[in-house]
């Protein structure tokens, strides 16, 4: 380990992230690269291994080899020569027929040698030709290497605009033996090898076919010398493409010298003719096929131009011996030496363009750099334009990019000179003209601005700000005031195409302008674009005596005074000495003494700018000698008042230190009342004054002009503190906003219970210590040490406070966040384990009551913030092992509570501790069978029976035994809520599923009971159904069903108090009922209490009548007699006797015919008449009938109209009227619908 830190102490920090990059490769790459090596010999030696694959400069070193065999001067001619591919099958005679044409042996003997060891390639050299024979095995590759190698060998040999020919050597036996498949697929392969020639030499090739071992057919011998005899070449063209089927017939064209044979030669060898005529069309049907396949059609490449086919043997009579020969154009001396020519010449022409390139780029490149110079210097001036026709301020921070990127351009431009001497004497006018535009550019996009702003306020800038705007616009190089301005920048640039000029600054002045800023930047000019501007002017810019050029002209209209400059210093120090005096004695004014200091902060930074620029115009004087001397000839004479500048600057100068001193006094007490404002009342009182003076003079003293201005820093520290100290007693708090008691409680209401602990430790308690320290060596008055710790007191108070809000506001944060019952398990798990947020909490709280000791008198009040704490405290205490035991039966409670939700009991089986409170608080002791009904507790899951015995205040439910356990701890009021709140949920989860449940039961009720018959008479007084009498049974409390199932279901919850319905006490305003339920079994209950008697007998409904006068018979001589009504088996009859109430009972349940009638008797004729109203066609015949009746003056009594019978005209309608007391519908009616 040692060695290695060695090693790594030697490479540079800079280098050591690439070191590690380096290593990191290695380790990643050494042992891929030995598993690689592993399998590869791991590979068995037996094994039939892959050819290996053709490098792609294999033939091309064949052909180098081939060439470096050659002389050295017969190599560049061998490199002309035209060249011949000679491609075919294997044993078709290609090496027999190249020895045969080109006498390759007779150059090698004149040391010229052809290269003949290679497997794939052979080349060899002939008189006036080159040629390649292709292997076999070459030709059958058809791999992308192969064809990679193969176009680099023929772009080297061909590329240069050799003439090219390419040769197919076939033997007529292959042909005519060989499968059709197989001579397709060489065809193909010789195709592809001739496209990639093609595509080498950028043309359609020549091709010939050549034809061998044609001797070895009998009679061809007799053949070739028949046509050599009438000297008809062995060569025949080969037809049109499209027509290569005609090569089948090539022999019939050859048929008119057979009848000469006949004559020229013996009758064996014509006889041996005429075989061969008769039996050689074979291999030239064969030869067909073969170009036809040869020929297939190939857009993507060029097709090669097939000329003729040639016989060869090995007879040279019988063989045409220029299968390989080129034209004679490109053979011939004449040709050859024109091409070397050409060549030559080509290459001079390069080699002279080669010795003029770098000259040519030399000024190109200068060109070029000229044109972007230009470009952008136009850029920048186009910008500048742009801007002030827009109105827009041209600010030095907009226009420093344009200006750098101009003088790089320049820059580059005049260091490309030095790539060629004359470069110095070419485009003089354009480059001074560009270095020209960029210092004008700079002018009117910088300096300018500036003086036109001065012109415009003349009150914001000062006099020699002007002067030295001045110095810098008429400021160049050669000139003193340039090199003045120059010697102020804190670095200069260094241009190429400017000559530095002036002296270089000393290493003082360098050091003072390191130090501070300098006047450019003072007068709000850019120190680069200033330095760019001047070393470019030369000579130095003059304003020309046109209103235009009024900018560059002194802009104070008036005559400069000294009191006038001398004024703001005067008017700040006067304020700051009256501000002083004045809070020091007038405590009443103290509101005002924060907003003064604030108001002349603005001020007091403007004359400490003004103090700090004085330092850098110390030069002034020299400048405007520098001005006056220039060749911009500028006239001073016009600066009116300028003398006095020069004294403005010489006063500030000789009272910097006592100018400096004040305005720190004045930011110390501007720091010190800040300071003050965030300090509490108690960090007040043990200050000795408002700021700490500084170590400077104990009496400064200013003058100006007439007046002497003096402070006093301590004093007036101590008598502004006094006097904050006076303000607080007289008014109770301190005049710069600070708020006590509760609002400053209310303000920190962001706060959090740690960092209200943390305030206490680190502020409050080291806050009364250093107090209660301090004080007793104060050698303070009684009364003042009394009213000082009543303030330290009155802090602890409030934040005791605080203190207990925030322990409350922790309390009060802990939320049980099971909203719904599917999070309810999960929850009530997470509170049984070891830490939850309600152990977090009551951590938290335990651990911030933990704030002893609280000793000594300060600290009652916290004490007593804290004491209600203390059960928490005692709650959270932990054991030896960390564990809270005192939480444990609480977390027992929870985790019993939680077996019960997620309990499934048996169908039909309730636990009796759920139900006990619906049993009256009596458990059932057994199963509840599983036939029948379900009750209200077999409805609800166990979240609903455990929140029920909740709601029901039972003593067994889980909310008693928590409350149980928090009156055991001492925990009361607030603090019992987070410890009530999982209940709490469990209890309103359960009572959302009891009202629910109540909800369904009661709308499934409604919908099977009391719909049915509400929807009918005598309950809808509209309604043409009505209700069978037998069909009210389910309302009868004793038996009915609709009473069996409230009993079942809704008496757990409610209770019927008199003629109402209720809640029980403990659901009274805890439980939402479904709407209208009370209101209908109210009523409900009164209709069965109508209806039938305890022992659920029919009760009839007692109503009461009374008969009123009869009417008047409708005819003269006719009277009245008698008038009756009848429902059911009740009648009552009216006859004209004193009008008294008498019982009718009515029989609901058996109303049979409901009828009126009036008894018309006539004395004359002895006759009687009746007249009469019946309703017999319903179940509430008496109810629709007394219903009919049409109402009177007085509400209790009914009128009838009736018709006598016969009667046809409204003279027989009497009206018959009885008294009514009672309406018999009105119980059905009052049900609620």
């Amino acid at each position: 380990m040692d060695v290695i830190k060695k090693l790594t102490a030697f490479i540079p920090p800079k280098w050591k992230p690439y070191a590690l990059l380096v290593l990191a490769l290695l380790a990643l790459f050494v042992p891929l690269f030995l598993v690689w090596r592993a399998k590869r010999k791991s590979t068995p030696a037996g094994g039939t291994a892959a050819p290996e694959p053709l490098a792609k400069n294999r033939l091309r070193k064949v052909r180098e080899k081939f060439l470096a065999g050659l002389p050295l001067r017969h190599r560049v001619a061998v490199r002309d020569l035209p060249g011949v591919v000679v491609m075919g099958p294997a044993g078709a005679g290609k090496s027999r027929l190249i020895e045969l044409d080109l006498d390759w042996k007779r150059q090698a003997r004149q040391f010229l040698p052809s290269l003949l060891t290679d497997s794939l390639l052979q080349v060899y050299l002939g008189a006036d030709v080159v040629a390649q024979e292709l292997s076999p095995q070459l030709l059958e590759d058809e791999s992308p290497q192969a064809r990679e190698a193969l176009r680099r060998l023929w772009r080297d040999s061909f590329g240069g605009g050799q003439q090219t020919l390419a040769v197919l050597v076939l033997d007529a036996r292959w042909l005519q033996d060989t499968p059709p498949d197989e001579v397709r697929r060489a065809a193909q392969l010789l195709r592809g090898k001739l496209n990639l020639l093609s595509e080498v030499r950028g043309g359609a090739l020549e091709t010939r076919v050549c034809l061998t071992h044609l001797d070895e057919r009998e009679g061809y011998a007799d053949f070739a010398k028949l046509l050599r005899a009438y000297h008809v070449p062995l060569r025949f063209p080969l037809p049109p493409p499209g027509q290569e089927g005609k090569l089948g017939s090539l022999l019939k064209a050859q048929e008119q010298y057979l009848a000469l044979g006949l004559t020229a030669l013996p009758v064996e060898s014509f006889e041996r003719l005429e075989r061969f005529y008769s039996e050689g069309h074979a291999p030239f049907e064969a030869l067909s096929r073969f170009v036809t396949a040869l020929m297939e059609g190939q857009t993507l490449a060029y097709a090669p131009t097939l000329a003729t086919v040639s016989l060869s043997s090995a007879d040279k009579d019988a063989r045409d011996p220029d299968v390989l020969s080129v034209s004679a154009e490109a053979s011939t001396a004449r040709a050859v030496h024109d091409r070397y020519l050409h060549t030559h010449l080509r290459r001079a022409v390069l080699l002279g363009l080669a010795f003029a390139l770098p000259l040519l780029a030399a000024y190109g490149h200068f060109a070029w750099r000229l044109g972007q110079a230009r470009t952008r210097v136009q850029r920048f001036e186009d910008m500048v334009q742009r801007m002030r026709d827009q109105g827009q301020e041209v600010s030095g921070a907009a226009v420093q990019d344009p200006v750098l990127a101009a003088g790089q351009s320049l820059d580059s431009l005049w260091r490309a000179m030095n790539a060629w001497p004359l470069l110095r004497y070419s485009f003089t006018g354009a480059r001074e003209d560009l270095r020209q535009r960029l210092a004008r550019g700079i002018r009117e996009a910088h300096i300018r601005p500036a003086l036109e702003k001065c012109h415009r306020q003349p009150d914001t800038c000062r006099p020699e700000q002007v002067v030295y705007l001045l110095a810098t616009l008429h400021g160049s190089r050669e000139e003193p005031l340039g090199q003045l301005v120059l010697s102020s920048l804190k670095t200069r640039p260094n241009w190429s195409f400017v000559s530095e000029g002036g002296q270089a600054e000393s290493a003082g002045d360098v050091a003072a302008l390191e130090a501070g800023r300098s006047w450019v930047t003072a007068v709000g000019l850019n120190e680069s674009l200033v330095a760019d501007y001047v070393t470019m002017s030369n000579p130095p810019w003059s304003a020309p005596d046109t209103p235009e050029a009024s900018w560059a002209r002194w802009p104070f209209p008036e005559p400069l005074t000294l009191e006038a400059q001398l004024l703001p210093w005067q008017a700040h120090l006067r304020r700051l000495q009256d501000l002083l005096a004045n809070r020091a004695v007038e405590p009443r004014e103290l509101e005002r003494l924060d907003a003064d200091l604030e108001s002349m902060q603005d001020e007091r930074r403007r004359l400490q700018v003004l103090l700090d620029d004085s330092a850098r115009f110390s030069s002034l004087p020299r400048a405007l000698e520098l001005l006056a001397a220039s060749e911009a000839r500028v006239d001073t004479s016009r600066f009116r008042g300028v003398a006095s500048t020069l004294k403005t600057v010489a006063w500030i100068n000789d009272h910097r230190d006592a100018l400096t001193n004040v305005l720190r006094m004045e930011e110390e007490a501007y720091l010190g009342v800040k300071a003050v404002q965030k300090m509490t009342v108690a960090e007040l009182l043990v200050r000795d004054g408002l700021w700490l003076p500084g170590n400077g003079p104990a009496v400064l003293q200013v003058p100006v002009l007439q007046s002497t201005f003096e402070f006093r820093p301590k004093d007036g520290s101590r008598l502004l503190h006094q006097a904050l100290l006076r303000y607080h007693e007289k008014t109770g708090r301190l005049p710069f906003g600070v708020v006590e008691g509760e609002e400053v409680v209310a303000s920190r209401g962001g706060a959090t219970l740690a960092a209200d602990r943390l305030e206490f430790d680190t502020r409050l308690r080291p806050l009364v210590d250093e107090f209660t320290t301090r004080i007793k060596g104060a050698g303070l008055p009684v009364e003042e040490v009394s009213q000082r710790q009543e303030h330290v007191r009155r802090k602890v108070n409030q934040f005791a406070f605080q203190y207990r809000n925030r322990l409350f506001q922790r309390v009060s944060t802990y939320r049980f966040q099971a909203v719904i019952p599917a999070l309810l398990a999960e929850e009530l798990s997470r509170l049984t384990q070891p830490s939850s947020e309600l152990v977090d909490m009551l951590r938290d709280v335990a651990q911030g009551v933990a704030l002893e000791p609280l000793d000594g008198p300060f600290y009652e009040s916290l004490r007593n913030a804290v004491a209600p704490f203390k059960p928490i405290a005692t709650v959270m205490k932990p054991d030896e092992t960390g564990n809270y035991t005192a939480l444990n039966p609480y977390r027992a409670l929870v985790a019993q509570m939680s077996d019960e939700l997620n309990a499934v009991p048996r169908p039909g089986v309730v636990p009796a501790e759920a139900t006990a409170s619906l049993n009256g608080g009596l458990a059932t002791g057994g199963a509840q069978p599983a036939g029948g009904a379900a009750k209200l507790p077999e409805l609800l899951t166990p979240l609903g029976r455990l929140a029920f015995a909740m709601m029901m205040e039972d003593d067994t439910s889980y909310l008693r035994k928590v409350d149980a356990w928090l009156d055991q701890q001492g925990l009361i009021g607030e603090l019992r809520q987070p410890f009530r709140q999982p209940f709490l949920a469990v209890r309103d989860l359960g009572q959302r599923e009891i009202e629910r449940t109540l909800e369904r039961q009661w709308d499934d009720a409604s919908s099977r009971f009391l719909r049915p018959l509400l929807g009918r008479y005598p309950f809808t007084p509209d309604a043409s159904q009505e209700v069978d009498p037998g069909d009210l049974e389910v309302l009868r409390k004793q038996d009915g069903a609709f009473w069996e199932f409230a009993t079942r279901v809704l008496a757990p919850v409610c209770e019927e108090r008199g003629s109402e319905w209720v809640p029980r006490g403990a659901l009274q305003s805890r439980l939402a009922l479904p709407q209208g339920m009370l209101p209908t079994l109210g009523r409900l209950s009164r209709l069965a209490r109508m209806l039938w008697d305890t022992e659920g007998r029919p009760r009839p409904l007692m109503l009461q009548v009374m008969p009123l006068p009869l009417p008047k018979a409708p005819t003269q001589g006719s009277f009245v007699t008698l008038g009756s009504l009848k429902c059911g088996k009740t009648t009552f009859l009216a006859y004209n006797q004193s009008p008294t109430w008498q019982e009718f009972p009515l029989a609901w349940w058996d109303q049979q015919t409901a009828s009126l009638m009036l008894e018309v008797r006539a004395p004359a004729d002895q006759s009687v008449q009746y007249a009469s109203l019946e309703k017999s066609r319903s179940a509430w015949s008496c109810f629709r009938l007394l219903e009919s009746s049409q109402s009177t003056e007085d509400p209790q009594h009914r009128r009838w109209s009736l018709r006598a019978r016969g009667a046809t005209s409204t003279d027989g309608v009497m009206d018959l009227r009885f008294g009514l007391k009672g309406e018999p519908w009105i119980p059905f009616r009052e049900v609620p619908r």
